[in-house]
């Protein structure tokens, strides 16, 4: 498996002043901008100020009026709230197609699509199963775990004990106790899971 890219920064955990309560406009913009690895000119550029002006703005040697924070949060797909971080909400949808979700097999026949959300707390995993496939050891780790059958049917087996899960069931469980999945029917599956821990 590959290592995994760093999490996306959230954007109101850079320092906050003391006196003002939320932070730099300036240590946000320069940490969004290295985790983008875009250039003081390409922001510039996206948002109609200034390279000296934003350079000034990173080291603190200068204030930004209202409208102008609006244009440049515009740019990382923030509004101004999300971006000083007095909401975890994003101004824009935030889309993931399934070429950029990271693919790997967890077990022969079974095959894992995972899609990170570090600012929001959770993973959602997409799990495939070829007709009998399944995991070959129990998982258990921290968070609990959502799952929504979307195809075919899986037999959950949770602390032990084994429960069927048909296209349109849902399953939720502490994730701490041991729990596996298998495939035992002739046609393929398919859950999402929604895992409140970071897992992969």
């Amino acid at each position: 498996m590959s290592i995994p890219p760093p999490p996306e920064p959230s954007p109101g955990s850079a320092a906050r002043d003391p006196e003002l309560g939320f932070p730099r406009p300036g240590e946000v913009l320069r940490r969004l901008r290295t985790h983008k690895d875009m250039s003081l000119r390409q922001v510039a550029a996206e948002c109609g100020l200034s390279v000296s002006f934003l350079a000034a703005l990173e080291r603190g040697e200068t204030d930004i009026a209202l409208e102008r924070l609006g244009r440049l949060a515009k740019v990382f797909g923030h509004d101004v709230g999300s971006f000083l971080g007095f909401s975890r909400g994003r101004s824009t949808p935030s889309v993931f197609p399934a070429k950029d979700q990271e693919s790997f097999d967890r077990a022969p026949g079974v095959r894992y699509r995972v899609q990170r959300l570090p600012e929001l707390g959770y993973q959602v995993l997409t799990a495939d199963f070829e007709p009998h496939s399944g995991l070959l050891e129990d998982l258990q780790h921290e968070g609990s775990d959502l799952i929504v059958m979307t195809e075919g049917t899986v037999i959950a087996r949770y602390n032990g004990s084994d429960h069927e899960l048909r296209a349109g069931d849902c399953a939720q469980w502490s994730a701490g106790y041991p729990h596996s999945f298998r495939n035992d029917t002739d046609e393929p599956a398919r859950f999402v899971a929604v895992l409140f821990s970071s897992l992969y």
